[in-house]
C-alpha cells in the first residue's frame, strides 16, 4: 500500500542529504546578461523586472555616458542594432536618446507585435539601481563601456546600493578604478578565450579581484583549478546553449553569465540530486522523464509523478512489483512481473502496464510472455518498446525484447555480455547507445551500440533507473532506505563520459 505519511519538516531533513548547500561565495550565482534578454528586449526595465521575478542572483548591465553627462543602459556606443533610430550616445542628448525604441530589433527577431512588445526607452542608470534598490535577492554587475566608474560609484552611492553591486568589464584601467575608489565593492574581471592564465592571475590577485569571468570557449578544468588554487573565484560568458551550460554546472563553474537565466535556473535546480517527495514501504525500481517538466518515480507498489524538483503532482498504488518504465506519447509504460522476476523460464509472467502520463489513471494491461524470467525495464525507442528482464544462473548472455506500439512482439536481440546477477534491470537510449543497467554486488552497467553489439561495461549503479537527458548526461535513480520511515528515491545528474569510463 502506498505511504507517503513523512512530515514536510522530516522531508526537508532527509533532503538536505542530498542537495547540494546553497551557502556560497555571495559574488557568485546566476548572472542575467543584460537582464532576462532570451524574452525581453535587452538592456531595459522589462528584462531587468523579468529577472528579478526569476530570482537570479546577479543582472549584469552596460552602461555608456550621454553628451549631457547622463549615465544611461546601453551596450552598444549607438543605438542602430537594437532602434529605430542610429544615435552616438557620446553625441547626443538623453532627450534624443529617449526616442529611440530599443525593443525594435527584438520584435523584428521574435516575430512580437508592438502590442506584444511595447516600446522602450534606454533607462537611466540610477532607474535601474533604484529598481534592484527595492528589493534584497537579487544585485547589480555594472559594465562600464567609457570612462565613467567614478560617476557610476557616485550614483551607487546616492542611492545606498554599495553591497548590491559589482563591476565588470576587461577593460583593466576601469575595473582597477573600481578597487581605488570603492575597494568592497567586488570585480569581476571579463577575460577573452586566448587570455595567459598565468597572467589574468597575477593582475587580479594585484588588483584584489574576486574574479576573472572568461569567455566560454576558452574556460577549461585546468583553468578553473588554476583559479580556484589563486583563490580566485572562475566565471564564464556567455552561455546559452543548453549542453554548454550543463558542462561548465558539471566544471563547478558558479558565475554563469546567459542571455536565457530561466533555462540555467532550471538546470541547475536539476542538476543538484531531486528528491521524490515522500517515504515508500518498498524500494525504488525506476525512473523516466517526459523531457519536459515531470519525473516518474516507479516504486515496487506505486507509480509517482512529480515536477522536476520533486514536488508529487499525482500518484498511485500499484501491485506488487512494478519495474522499470518509459513514457511514450502522453502515456506512462510500466513493466511487471508481480514479485516473478528471475524465476526459471515457466514459473515467471510479464506485463507491460499502460497510465495516463498527467492523472496516472490505469488504462490497459499488455502481456509479454517472451520475458520468460519477468519484465525488468522498458524505453521507446524509433517507433518501438524495447523491453529487458530477468536472468537466471547459467545464461551468460542477455536479452533485449522488441515490440510494436501495440506491444506485438518483433525479435529478441542477443548482448553478449556474459552472465550478469538476476539480467537487466533498467534501459535507455541516449548518445547513440544502449545503456543498460544491472544488479548486482557490485552493480555494473552495460553498453552496446544501435544493433545490440556488446560494447563494455562499468561498474557503475544504474539498476534503479536510467533516463536520457542531453546528449553529454543521464538521470541516475537511486534510493536510500531510512529506519522507521520508509524509502526515499532521488535522481541525479551523471556525465555519460563517466559512465563509460
Amino acid at each position: 500500500m502506498l505511504r507517503i505519511a513523512l512530515a514536510s519538516l522530516c522531508f526537508y531533513c532527509f533532503a538536505g542529504l542530498f542537495f547540494q548547500s546553497s551557502a556560497q561565495s555571495t559574488h557568485l550565482g546566476i548572472t542575467a546578461h543584460r537582464g532576462n534578454s532570451t524574452q525581453f528586449p535587452e538592456n531595459t526595465l522589462p528584462a531587468f523586472k523579468s529577472a528579478l521575478s526569476l530570482g537570479v542572483d546577479w543582472v549584469e548591465l552596460d552602461v555608456y555616458k550621454t553628451k549631457d553627462g547622463k549615465l544611461v543602459v546601453l551596450h552598444d556606443a549607438t543605438t542602430g542594432r537594437v532602434g529605430n533610430q542610429n544615435l552616438d550616445v557620446a553625441q547626443s542628448t538623453y532627450d534624443q536618446l529617449k526616442k529611440v525604441d530599443v525593443a525594435t530589433d527584438f520584435r523584428k527577431r521574435t516575430g512580437k507585435s508592438s502590442r506584444e512588445c511595447p516600446p522602450q526607452t534606454i533607462p537611466l542608470l540610477e532607474d535601474a539601481l533604484k529598481l534592484f534598490a527595492a528589493q534584497s535577492k537579487t544585485r547589480v554587475s555594472i559594465q562600464p563601456k567609457t570612462d565613467c566608474v567614478a560617476e557610476a560609484i557616485a550614483l551607487v552611492r546616492k542611492n545606498q546600493m554599495e553591497k548590491k553591486v559589482g563591476f565588470n568589464d576587461g577593460n583593466l584601467a576601469y575595473m582597477a578604478n573600481v578597487k581605488k575608489l570603492a575597494p568592497a565593492i567586488p570585480v569581476f574581471w571579463d577575460r577573452p578565450a586566448n587570455s595567459d592564465i598565468q597572467e589574468d592571475i597575477r593582475i587580479a590577485k594585484e588588483h584584489s579581484f574576486e574574479s576573472l569571468v572568461i569567455n566560454e570557449k576558452g574556460l577549461t578544468e585546468e583553468k578553473i583549478n588554476q583559479l580556484k588554487i589563486a583563490r580566485i573565484e572562475p566565471g564564464v560568458w556567455t552561455v546559452n546553449e543548453r549542453d554548454d551550460l550543463i558542462r561548465f554546472l558539471d566544471m563547478g563553474v558558479a558565475r554563469i553569465y546567459t542571455d536565457d537565466p530561466a533555462l540555467l535556473i532550471d538546470l541547475k535546480k536539476v542538476h543538484q540530486t531531486v528528491v521524490c517527495e515522500g517515504a515508500y514501504e518498498v524500494h525504488l525500481q525506476g525512473i523516466c522523464t517526459d523531457q519536459k517538466s515531470s519525473i516518474y518515480w516507479s516504486w515496487t507498489t506505486a507509480i509517482v509523478r512529480t515536477d522536476m524538483q520533486g514536488k508529487i503532482l499525482a500518484s498511485v498504488a500499484a501491485p506488487s512489483h512494478q519495474g522499470d518504465l518509459c513514457y511514450h506519447n502522453g502515456k506512462l509504460y510500466v513493466a511487471v512481473n508481480l514479485g516473478e522476476f528471475n524465476k526459471p523460464a515457466g514459473e515467471a509472467k510479464s506485463w507491460v502496464y499502460e497510465y495516463d502520463a498527467l492523472s496516472l489513471k490505469k488504462l490497459n494491461e499488455y502481456p509479454v510472455p517472451e520475458l520468460v524470467h519477468g519484465a525488468g525495464g522498458m524505453e521507446f525507442h524509433q517507433g518501438k518498446f524495447m523491453i529487458v528482464g530477468g536472468l537466471v544462473p547459467g545464461i551468460n548472455e542477455n536479452y533485449v525484447y522488441e515490440y510494436d506500439e501495440k506491444f506485438r512482439f518483433i525479435r529478441r536481440h542477443t548482448v553478449a555480455s556474459g552472465y550478469t546477477l538476476m539480467g537487466i534491470q533498467t534501459i535507455a537510449y541516449a548518445n547513440g547507445t544502449w545503456w543498460l543497467g544491472c544488479y548486482g554486488k557490485p552493480a555494473v552497467t552495460l553498453r552496446t551500440d544501435d544493433a545490440y553489439r556488446f560494447q563494455g561495461q562499468t561498474v557503475f549503479d544504474a539498476s534503479l533507473g536510467i533516463a536520457p537527458y542531453s546528449s553529454t548526461h543521464l538521470w541516475i535513480g537511486s534510493n536510500v532506505r531510512l529506519p522507521g520511515q520508509g524509502h526515499v528515491g532521488r535522481v541525479r545528474l551523471v556525465a555519460i563520459e563517466k559512465i563509460a569510463q
